[in-house]
């Protein structure tokens, strides 16, 4: 669980980020800004594969 925990201490640094910039970019440039929430989701979404994979392995061996 040592990578879980590590991918969750650099989302909680990214995801505000990622929130920030796409917020300042909003008025300014919209394709900037869509692109910072496509990085966000791209994140989240191998966060989330690389959890569901470490629990099921966790399962697996209890």
């Amino acid at each position: 669980m040592n990578v879980v925990k590590i991918m969750s201490i650099i989302g909680m640094v990214f995801f505000p980020l990622c929130l920030i910039f796409a917020s300042v970019f909003a008025d300014s440039d919209v394709e900037a800004a869509a692109g910072w929430g496509v990085i966000a989701a791209l994140y989240g979404i191998g966060y989330s594969i690389t959890t569901f994979v470490k629990t099921k392995n966790l399962a697996k061996s209890e």
